[in-house]
């Protein structure tokens, strides 16, 4: 029952709990499991280290056998896929016979211990159905239909825009009539972009008129931030995650390259300037930028190039990076560029350059394709981006652009990682650092999660939706970020964003808004953070998004060490562990506060008491509270109605539909459509839907109705869908359950392959 839902309805236990189960057993225990007393020695299975395995998970807790279980199963299958695919192209190419699968012993047998334990068997098989019953329910959400429309036109546009965008900053289009062409494409396809990105945010956040934040709504919505994490998985094995903050900074960058400034982002350490200078650079040209590390003494030589003698005597220019990005030539003894379009710098340090670099960067600005640079010319794209610190007490050799120079260039402040309530981003990259490779998160949700409170609507508060249910209540977030009601992980995420804020204030005590935490010292020379007193400043600490995104990689590793210190269970003792670690390294005139900061956000409290249940792919993406929370519904009081009198046994014919249907054998018979209830040795009322699967004798069928004489289940062969069968209560019921289990193997052995690719 859904606890959102306060109707009294009760729901049937989910079938696919033994379906999996079963397939777990009969499937991969069973044909591969060989006891200990019939290991011979070519099996190479220590069985000391058996012993020892099979010790090591009985000492465990129930949850994480559960989630090792899973783990394991998605190990196997992998390796199963993996050796067939071998097999089946080995075959193709030389005809040979293949060879039978043959897993690793060790893993068998831990599995084997693991599903025979009916603990962590029944918990297991709790979380797999609730969290396959989840996926068929939502799949088949008219909601998620459309935002998988909206997103599969995003990638299209996005790719053709990409592509369009491309060509013309590198003046791909010779003739005015293509320019004109390829302009109007771009501007079609960013309306169009704009449009559908909008429209997907709105399905994300269910504004979209008449869809209320119902659970049969929410519940798509929380799929879709998972979703949203697994691509940020992907995105960090690459180095970096494109946040919604990074993703609009690029478009700054690029839009100041298309409008012929060159940009400068400005930002603190760890911010992920030169990630986001080399991501534009290769948008726009499609190749990485050139680097200079750029300082006082950095000019025409270090930018342009410097003078060189071959092996014969004879001299030439060694070209400098700029000079490479604008002409394609390494150096001056070249005739034709190395490359078909210009590239773009990247100037890191920019703000410590001294005067001469400036003059010869400005000259360089109002270089465009055709134009000649020391003889050279000049290819189409050549630019380049400014990466620097920002200008204040912390970096007094970095200075501000003249006013001059301004019109040339184009500042873009680089801001560390958004955390707010309702951008709580710092908080997403965590949890995506948390994900293992199948997906999941082997943490409480008590210790990830921020708190809510339930509110009850009065009377007039309540409105009734079109279905006649009524709304009753939501579950409003805990807005202050250091209530120690919250989860670990989201105090956690508040907590680095303060320390992060202190961190750019101290480099400009000044400039900062009017929220800014602020500190006292008590008595007893002991930092106090609160809303009055001084503004919290930190000279040199901070802590980036990279370092937290190595505690998170850390927790899912710590077991692996042989660092007593890292062998804690809980994330909140981990976290703490990394914190009282930093907090150790930090410069003294820092350290007092940094620890009244952690300890401001309760990170010191210790683990919670409890421990919940895994976290299923669903309840992972409800974790955000950028997931509007389920409203509490209530459904309407039944008006019992009576039923209508009969008057004849033929008036009660005519509600049924009789038609004649062909059997298997070649005969007709009549049957009556719609569903049907029949007794078996079993079940005394077993229900069955229209078109509702069964599998009898290796052969799937569809229910259609009942025999007009006798009731029997009919059904119809879902290969030839004119022919029927008659089968008795019991095939139905037990051919339910082959079904069942039968898309359970297929179900599981295409996730964990798709997972393991």
């Amino acid at each position: 029952m859904n606890q959102f839902d306060r109707s009294t309805a009760q729901r049937p236990e989910d079938p696919h709990k033994s379906a999996i189960l079963r397939y777990v057993r009969s499937r991969v225990v069973a044909p591969y499991f060989i006891d200990r007393f019939d290991l011979d020695e070519e099996s190479q299975v220590d069985l000391e280290e058996m012993d020892d395995v099979m010790n090591y998970l009985a000492s465990l807790p129930a949850q994480d056998r559960a989630e090792m279980l899973y783990e394991k199963l998605m190990a196997f299958v992998a390796d199963k896929k993996h050796f067939e695919d071998r097999q089946r192209a080995l075959n193709k190419s030389t005809g040979a016979s293949p060879e039978p699968f043959t897993p690793d012993q060790l893993l068998i047998t831990e599995l084997k211990f693991l599903s025979d334990d009916p603990e962590t068997s029944e918990l297991f098989a709790d979380i797999y159905s609730q969290a396959r019953a989840d996926e068929g329910v939502i799949r088949k959400s008219p909601i998620r239909q459309h935002w998988q429309d909206v997103r599969q036109q995003v990638g299209e546009y996005d790719t053709k825009f990409r592509k369009t965008e491309q060509e013309i900053f590198l003046k791909k289009h010779e003739s005015a009539s293509a320019r004109s062409s390829a302009g109007t494409r771009a501007e079609r396809y960013a309306k169009k972009l704009l449009g559908l990105r909008a429209e997907q945010d709105q399905i994300e956040r269910l504004q979209l008129p008449g869809i209320e934040a119902v659970a049969e709504n929410t519940d798509p919505a929380a799929m879709f931030q998972y979703e949203t994490l697994l691509k940020y998985q992907e995105q960090l094995a690459d180095g970096f995650i494109w946040l919604p903050s990074r993703v609009e900074i690029q478009r700054q960058v690029i839009g100041a390259l298309q409008n012929g400034r060159w940009p400068v982002l400005v930002g603190e350490a760890g911010t992920g300037k030169s990630e986001l200078a080399d991501a534009a650079a290769i948008e726009l040209t499609g190749s990485a930028p050139l680097e200079v590390q750029c300082g006082p003494s950095t000019g025409e030589k270090q930018l342009i190039g410097d003078s060189a003698i071959d092996a014969t005597g004879q001299s030439y220019i060694e070209y400098g990076p700029v000079m490479q990005a604008f002409t394609g030539l390494s150096d001056s003894r070249q005739k034709a560029p190395e490359v078909n379009n210009g590239r773009i710098v990247r100037l890191d340090e920019f703000g410590m350059m001294g005067g001469k670099a400036y003059a010869l960067l400005k000259q360089l600005r109002m270089k465009g394709a055709g134009d000649t640079l020391n003889g050279k010319t000049v290819l189409a794209g050549a630019a380049a981006i400014g990466t620097t610190n920002p200008v204040g007490l912390r970096y007094p050799d970095r200075h501000a652009l003249d006013p001059a120079m301004r019109r040339e260039f184009a500042d873009i402040v680089v801001g560390y990682t958004e955390q707010s309530n309702n951008n709580p981003e710092l908080y997403e990259a965590m949890l995506t650092g948390l994900l293992d490779q199948n997906g999941h998160i082997v943490a409480s949700e008590n210790e990830l999660a921020p708190a809510y409170k339930h509110v009850e609507f009065t009377d007039e508060e309540k409105r009734t939706l079109k279905d006649g249910r009524v709304i009753v209540g939501e579950d409003r977030l805990v807005e202050d970020g250091t209530d120690a009601s919250h989860g670990t992980l989201w105090r956690l995420a508040n907590a680095v964003k303060a320390l992060q804020n202190a961190f750019v204030y101290g480099n400009a005590p000044d400039a900062h808004p009017k929220d800014a935490l602020r500190f006292k010292v008590n008595g007893n020379d002991e930092i106090q953070i609160g809303t009055e007193g001084e503004v919290l400043t930190l000279s040199t600490s901070t802590i980036t998004i990279g370092e937290v995104m190595s505690w998170m990689r850390g927790f899912k590793q710590r077991l692996q060490k042989q660092d007593k210190a890292f062998q804690v269970p809980t994330l909140s003792e981990w976290i703490e562990l990394k914190l009282e670690t930093y907090a150790g390294q930090v410069d003294r005139a820092d350290r007092e506060k940094v620890l009244a900061i952690f300890d401001h956000f309760h990170l010191f409290d210790g683990p919670p008491n409890r421990r919940s249940l895994p976290l299923t792919p669903k309840r992972i993406g409800y974790l955000s509270p950028r997931v509007p929370r389920p409203l509490y519904v209530e459904q309407p009081v039944a008006q019992e109605v009576a039923p209508p009198e009969l008057e004849n046994e033929a008036e009660a014919a005519r509600m049924y539909e009789e038609v004649e249907v062909t059997l298997m054998d070649g005969e007709t018979i009549k049957i009556k459509k719609g569903p049907g209830v029949f007794k078996t040795i079993i079940t005394d009322a077993m229900e069955v839907k229209v078109t509702e699967r069964f599998r009898v004798d290796e052969e799937d069928f569809a229910f259609v109705g009942s025999t007009a004489k006798g009731n029997k289940p009919v059904g119809a062969s879902v290969e030839e869908n004119a022919l029927h069968k008659v089968f008795t209560p019991e095939e139905v019921e037990m051919g339910k359950i082959e079904y069942m289990f039968q898309q359970c193997v297929k179900d599981t052995e295409s996730v964990c392959a798709a997972t393991a690719t």
